[in-house]
């Protein structure tokens, strides 16, 4: 088996054309292969020409993966994953069948835009605080689990996006997971984002309870967003002359598509000197800096853009990684309140790069914090049974949260991933616990329970050994 073919397990983002990025168009390129679910393989079909395909339907997730494994012999493999591949996608599946015939190190994984970033970003939401992501599928994970990490979300305050929240056989799970919220509680029911009959539904608890009407929209192609205590709730367009752009983690190959048209069109561009210099080779104009705190910065940077939009020229604000995810993106869309429309544009999320470079920490069930200034919070989250992604980590903080740990539970540290000075170290917890870091700006993960360290990758397994046998 030629040792220069790659296996990339792509994430091709929620459908919407624009929002897939250059390193996963460039590995499709560079893939003699491709293989997938037969919707998200139709989804990509232009980009195709030239190539083989296999595809197949659902509950054939080991074949896929198998079937890009042998492939190897004969070229690259692209396996396709919808949204990012650490998000209930293929990712930690890939990883595990590699391990067993041509080890992980000829494994990329590319990560994409997920759909609950998608949302919160079409919808003008700003997550601040905390964030859960919990499947109600229970094809692999026993539903009593489920509701245990929906009851703790709730009792948290935090946002919960639901994927796969209703099927044909599985009718009842969503009601029982709304039980445990305010009866109105804003619900965001999003479905087929960025594909034909795209649709964005606000209601609450309650009438989703009650609507029939409402909850026959709901299949497995859509989102259910429950809102919590800590995000801000603003208005997005589809377009507008003022984009706020998730620039992503720090490698221009990780932007979008559509960031990357934004960014080419706009005659102003708005950011932090870190920012602008990742964009660098792809806008011929000058960024611009502004000076004082974040929301001196931000209402600068939305004047300008506003005086910008008066001579009919289009602007774009960056951000970080993903706008919705606990940036500053909140401010400029309450500054615009009544005034003029925003675009805001998905970007790949820190977690998302993170998880990518560590291996398959994500896969199952996950939760995001803002810092890492409650241990006892971390903790209860990962006796869960969530993965917990905490930002902002300094050093000095990781011996209050790694302390109630398991200690031989895999976690990643990383700080500038993607960029030039990037660091990413692999341990246990009591590993990590024990090594001296120093510095700020850390992102840290804990993998859930059923994770495992191989050729310095975490690998999560979702339950298919157990479900199917492999």
């Amino acid at each position: 088996m030629p040792s220069e073919n790659k296996l990339f397990i792509v994430g091709i983002g929620p459908g919407q054309r624009n929002l897939i990025t250059s390193q996963a168009l460039k590995a499709i390129e560079k893939s003699k292969f491709v293989v997938g679910h037969r919707t998200y393989i139709e989804l990509i079909k232009d980009l195709l020409e030239g190539k083989s395909t296999w595809s197949s339907g659902m509950g054939q997730e080991v074949e896929r993966a198998k079937t890009a494994i042998d492939l190897l012999d004969n070229g690259s493999v692209t396996l396709v994953s919808s949204g990012d591949p650490n998000i209930y996608g293929m990712a930690g599946l890939g990883l595990e069948v590699a391990l067993k015939t041509v080890g992980t190190d000829r494994v990329k994984i590319i990560p994409g835009v997920t759909s609950l970033t998608a949302v919160a970003c079409r919808a003008g939401i700003t997550f601040l605080d905390s964030l859960a992501f919990i499947s109600l599928s229970d094809l692999l994970t026993p539903f009593n689990e489920i509701e245990c990490r929906i009851k703790l979300a709730s009792e948290l305050g935090m946002s919960v996006g639901l994927y796969n929240p209703r099927s044909r056989n599985r009718n009842w799970q969503l009601e029982k997971a709304l039980e445990f919220f305010g009866s109105d509680s804003d619900v965001l029911i999003a479905r087929n984002l960025g594909r034909e009959g795209e649709e964005l539904i606000w209601s609450n608890a309650n009438k989703l309870v009650v609507e029939n009407n409402i909850k026959k929209k709901i299949d497995m192609f859509t989102l259910v967003l429950i809102c919590g205590n800590n995000i801000h709730r603003g208005k997005a367009f589809r377009e507008s002359k003022i984009n706020i752009v998730g620039i992503g983690p720090g490698d221009p190959d990780c932007l979008t598509v559509e960031a990357r048209e934004l960014l080419t069109r706009s005659g102003k561009i708005f950011g932090p000197k870190r920012y602008l210099q990742t964009i660098r080779n792809i806008s011929q104009k000058e960024g611009i800096v502004h000076d004082g705190d974040c929301s001196q910065r931000m209402r600068l940077r939305f004047q300008e853009a506003k005086a910008a939009l008066e001579k009919n020229q289009t602007s774009s604000i960056l951000t970080g990684g993903d706008p919705s995810i606990f940036s500053a993106a909140w401010r400029i869309l309450e500054e615009a309140k009544d005034q003029c429309n925003i675009h805001v544009s998905p970007g790949i999320s820190a977690f998302s790069a993170v998880a990518a470079k560590a291996g398959a920490p994500l896969v199952n069930d996950f939760a995001l914090i803002c810092q890492a200034k409650e241990p006892a919070k971390i903790a209860r989250l990962s006796d869960a049974g969530f993965g917990v992604v905490a930002y902002n980590v300094h050093a000095d903080e990781l011996g209050p949260v790694l302390r109630d740990i398991p200690k031989e539970r895999p976690c990643a540290l990383a700080r500038d991933i993607n960029r030039m000075k990037e660091e990413l170290k692999i341990s246990t917890a009591s590993d990590l616990l024990e090594a001296r870091i120093e510095g700020t700006r850390f992102t840290l993960i804990i993998a859930s329970h059923n994770s495992f360290i191989k050729d310095n990758r975490i690998i999560t397994r979702r339950g298919y050994q157990s479900k199917y046998g492999y």
